[in-house]
């Protein structure tokens, strides 16, 4: 029978590990198998028997394989290790030791994987008597974690708790209890992958599912002339200094505003609240937002002017410039300047000028000697220009080119309006689904044509260790939506955030993030809010609180009191960049008193159990507070070690 017409059978796997003092390697001691439909998990007791299921199952099957690990970074590390170690298995590379075979052209018992240059797993294939055993990683389709897939999907099994650190080891006893948790937290995943897969969602990630269904509104002949490959668009690189419409425009693309508002870093306020915009970016998306989008190829301009035909209706610019700025008096800031070692990268600047201690300064000196203007260069959309004129006061500015499309709006309304129907009409999967569907579309439109990947290699001390290969061969979005979306977003953020500053002393505006705003007044105070609990692009008050401190971007506490404008159970809700689940759920415990129950001592360390019995206020919430009991990852031999260590907040 041709391998092509096979039959392809679909699994979720998950693998419990060795974490206990003075390990020298780590292993699977407990690996838990269901196919999907079924309820019937296989558990086995160590990678080598996993591995031999696995084969077996495509044995008896005559059929290829996809097993999904909900995090195969973690889980795909020990099936890694084990085909590195094994002379039996080889990398399907080409001679020049870094190019992937096809899998057509790989000889059984070769293998490859998609890794990206940033550490990112997508699958890792074994090509075994012609048939394909591909793993893949459901946190790419459904990124959610076990326990909110279960909240979120309502499904019928539940993430259960068990201790992780404790002394076990491969083809041991595995209780009771550890066995109903292994075989609960595959069969949770297993109903969300199935829910996916009713509606059709079987691509690798969400945002390749939600690209599908997006380019099925249009013939491709129609999406191709909408949304063509502008990297494939050439520019003369001596005069635009970038060798294709694509690097040019991606100048301009930038990320959310998170931004704290000088002066209001780590006090103590009181009688506030949160509001966050019902999904922002679907709004932004949609025509009732009243933005166009550009579409098809530019039209290109060189001298210090912007075309009246680039600022006509239904057109769509980008400008290129240099610029000095100062932030004008009460303003937000609204510029950030990444990869220039003048500038913070993540801070949002109030000037151009360069800081060098506490000073600031018109010039600076290069690494030759040579006296320079701090005269920064920016690629921006026609709103993020908007912003910095009503922002910013200029000098020295020189516009030296830029370029302009034909812009149109409602691309997006029925792939919007469909999964907007949907999630307001139902609870449970179909509402997370369509989440889901409304919320990461716009990422798309943004990527890049990289690719770079990583080779595997096991190092002398018997860990893996990565070399990087750079490529550019992957199929990019439409970069200039990808960059006017972003920017849309940030515009209607900033305008919101900026209604309701009212100076660093004063009560006001003092955090955003994305699409939400924080600030110490009351409901009745906010200014040009308009709320609804559902409608696209009005606010929702999602908490009202009594006290809170922000310390920095993503690093804040409130404690709540009202929910959705009902009020709750008063408890302090933490948020920290970096901070893992369970140090914020310590901390939040040693906030609200609720101190270790007996029941917990046995599973519990000694020194989490201290922190957590130890009484605290917002105000211990600062750099240098110690919070034990992070699970981080390290490579180690046999795969990746989650060892508990301490997290300082930085």
């Amino acid at each position: 029978m041709a391998t092509e017409s096979l039959p392809t059978h679909y699994y979720v796997a998950d693998f419990e590990t060795t974490v206990y003092d003075g390990q020298a390697a780590t292993q699977v001691w407990a690996a838990a198998i269901v196919e999907m439909y079924t309820e019937e998990v296989q558990l086995t007791k160590s990678i080598e028997s996993f591995m031999a299921y696995v084969f077996f199952l495509s044995d008896i099957m005559t059929s290829h394989l996809v097993i999904y690990f909900h995090n195969l970074k973690f889980d795909g590390s020990f099936i890694l290790y084990y085909l590195l170690s094994q002379e039996k298995y080889k990398q399907a590379l080409m001679p020049d030791g870094k190019t992937w075979k096809r899998f057509n052209k790989m000889l059984d018992n070769e293998y490859s994987y998609v890794i990206s240059d940033k550490g990112q797993w997508y699958k890792l294939t074994i090509k075994y008597k012609g048939r394909r055993i591909e793993f893949r990683d459901s946190a790419k389709l459904v990124p959610f974690s076990v326990a909110t897939i279960g909240e979120s999907f309502g499904t019928k099994h539940r993430k259960l708790s068990m201790a992780y650190e404790g002394y076990r080891e491969p083809n041991g006893y595995i209780s009771p209890e550890e066995e109903e948790y292994i075989k609960n937290d595959v069969l949770v995943v297993k109903e969300a992958l199935e829910i996916m897969y009713n509606e059709g969602n079987t691509r690798l990630t969400i945002g390749s599912c939600c690209l599908a269904q997006f380019k099925a509104i249009y013939s491709k002949e129609s999406y191709d002339r909408l949304f063509p490959n502008v990297y494939k668009i050439p520019l003369q690189k001596s005069v635009y200094k970038y060798d294709s419409v694509g690097t040019f425009i991606m100048k301009s693309y930038h990320g959310a505003w998170c931004y704290l508002a000088k002066g209001k870093e780590r006090k103590r306020y009181s009688n506030g609240c949160t509001y966050d915009v019902n999904s922002l970016y679907p709004y932004v998306m949609h025509s009732a937002s009243g933005f166009d989008y550009p579409i098809g190829k530019p039209v290109f301009w060189t001298g210090n002017f912007i075309p009246t035909e680039a600022m006509q209706e239904h057109r769509y610019y980008f400008v290129w410039f240099r610029s000095r700025f100062y932030l004008k008096p009460g303003k937000l800031p609204t510029i950030q300047i990444k990869f220039n070692p003048l500038y913070n990268g993540k801070e949002w600047l109030e000037t151009s000028d360069v800081r060098l201690k506490d000073h600031y300064y018109r010039q600076y000196i290069d690494v030759n000697g040579v006296k320079r203007e701090a005269i920064p260069e920016f690629i921006m959309t026609q709103w993020d220009w908007k912003l910095l004129h009503e922002h910013y006061n200029l000098e020295d500015t020189v516009i030296y080119g830029g370029c302009y499309f034909i812009s149109q709006s409602g691309l997006f309304d029925a792939y919007i309006d469909h999964y907007k129907e949907i999630k307001m009409h139902n609870k449970g999967a179909k509402r997370t689904e369509a989440k889901l569907f409304s919320n990461n579309l716009y990422g798309k439109m943004a990527a890049s044509p990289d690719s770079s990947y990583r080779v595997a290699h096991i190092n002398e001390e018997q860990v893996l260790r990565y070399d990087s290969v750079e490529a550019n061969d992957k199929i990019p979005g439409y970069i200039p939506i990808g960059s006017a979306i972003t920017s849309h977003a940030r515009y209607y953020t900033i305008t919101h955030a900026q209604k309701n500053y009212h100076g660093p002393d004063k009560p006001g505006f003092i955090y955003a993030d994305t699409d939400s705003l924080h600030g110490d007044m009351p409901p009745e105070d906010w200014i040009d809010i308009e709320t609804d609990p559902a409608e696209y692009g009005k606010w929702k008050c999602e908490a009202e609180w009594d006290e809170a401190t922000f310390v920095m971007a993503k690093t804040y506490i409130e404690h709540v009191i009202r929910s959705d404008g009902k009020r709750v159970r008063p408890h302090y809700n933490v948020t920290a960049a970096g901070m893992p689940k369970e140090c914020k759920t310590y901390l939040q415990r040693s906030l609200d008193g609720i101190k270790v129950a007996k029941r917990e001592k046995q599973r519990m360390a000694k020194d989490v159990q201290k922190f957590i019995n130890t009484p605290r206020t917002i105000d211990d919430f600062k750099p240098g507070l110690v919070i034990p009991g992070a699970l981080k990852a390290t490579n180690f031999p046999g795969g990746i070690l989650l060892k508990a260590r301490p997290h300082t907040v930085r």
